[in-house]
């Protein structure tokens, strides 16, 4: 496993012996998130030790496996934040990316929250998520890795040449659809947002997004990628469209991480559905050349002032339409809990 030396809004990846033996539960993969067929076949779908619950979020069944000495969380409190995660990404997409999802949990000694996760479909739609061992409902709920590799599920396997692509949608959209579902404020979003969007700026030296080898412009060069588009189709369309309905055609033609696309589909599928060609024009200039956007004036433009120690959103600003345009939550929102909409098939009703 690689080791990060920074706190991100998703995840802390730890190096060294105790993650070390959590992680070995794990595929082994460079592009940890999204490859299928690559690695070596799975372990057995229930751990020794786990217990399986079915939980269903609508029409979809979470198949969520964990042992539960490992963890001081009550079941509860993690189910209530496996359909929060499920909620938020089906808030975006309009639905949950797949009707079914098996979703294994491992603990490890050292760190709160989750350290690690990874997605991908073969068999079926699976995620795995390594947790500290000590993690109280209070940062579980404020971690947003779930919602990250439920987002993988509902777009295409690309290329590795595109992986920038992949993690920088679902970087992108973990935090866009945590504000949408109210899980966050839009004020915590774009604090963060101005925060760490910065890793994704190329330093000297660097090409394009295509094979760059760079962690942080991966991430964080591919959500800038995806900011960037979201406002110039929203300025194109007077905020009649935006990237979110762009990857919901995408989903909707098929394109979910059980299907292998071409970059330039994917991209096509969605200009097609927002009717302005962003998507191909922004790869087209980024694939292959250093881009810096000015983020100073791109929060400038969107009311996002940072001039103090606290951010201020401005409505007063051009762009202060759009910005409020990509965290508005539906006008019907899904409901975590409702008349059997929701519930643990495993536990008593």
């Amino acid at each position: 496993m690689r080791q990060a030396v920074r706190r991100n809004w998703r995840a802390v990846l730890l190096g060294g012996v105790a993650l070390a033996a959590a992680c070995a539960l794990l595929p082994d993969a460079a592009a940890a998130s999204r490859r299928q067929g690559a690695w070596p076949p799975p372990p057995p779908s229930t751990p020794l030790g786990h217990d399986t619950h079915e939980l269903h979020f609508g029409t979809t069944r979470l198949l969520l496996s964990y042992a539960a000495r490992d963890f001081t969380l009550a079941h509860a409190e993690i189910v209530d934040w496996v359909l929060r995660s499920a909620r938020a990404t089906a808030t975006f997409f309009g639905r949950f990316p797949v009707s079914e999802v098996r979703i294994t949990l491992h603990a490890t000694n050292g760190g709160r929250g989750v350290m690690e996760g990874l997605a991908w479909t073969t068999p079926g739609a699976r995620i795995r998520l390594v947790i500290g061992r000590e993690t109280s409902a209070r940062v579980l709920r404020s971690d947003s890795t779930l919602v990250h590799e439920m987002t993988h599920l509902g777009f295409p396997d690309l290329d590795d040449t595109h992986l920038w692509l992949h993690e920088g949608i679902a970087t992108y959209v973990e935090s866009i659809a945590s504000a949408q579902a109210n899980e966050i404020t839009p004020v915590q979003l774009w604090r963060h947002f101005v925060e760490e969007m910065p890793q994704g700026l190329p330093e000297k030296g660097d090409n394009g997004l295509d094979d760059t080898p760079s962690e942080d412009r991966r991430y964080w060069g591919g959500a800038m990628f995806c900011l960037v588009a979201d406002v110039e189709i929203r300025r194109r369309t007077g905020n009649r469209r935006g990237l979110k309905d762009a990857l919901r055609a995408i989903l909707d033609a098929g394109g979910t991480l059980a299907t292998m696309w071409e970059v330039e589909r994917a991209l096509g599928v969605g200009d097609a559905a927002v009717g302005v060609p962003v998507l191909q024009e922004l790869y087209a200039g980024w694939k292959d050349r250093s881009v810096a956007p000015d983020l100073d004036a791109l929060w400038a433009q969107l009311g996002v002032d940072t001039a103090g120690e606290r951010i201020r959103l401005l409505d007063t600003a051009p762009l202060a339409a759009i910005r409020r345009a990509i965290t508005e939550p539906p006008q019907r929102p899904l409901l975590l809990v409702g008349p059997r909409l929701i519930h643990d098939a495993t536990q008593p009703q």
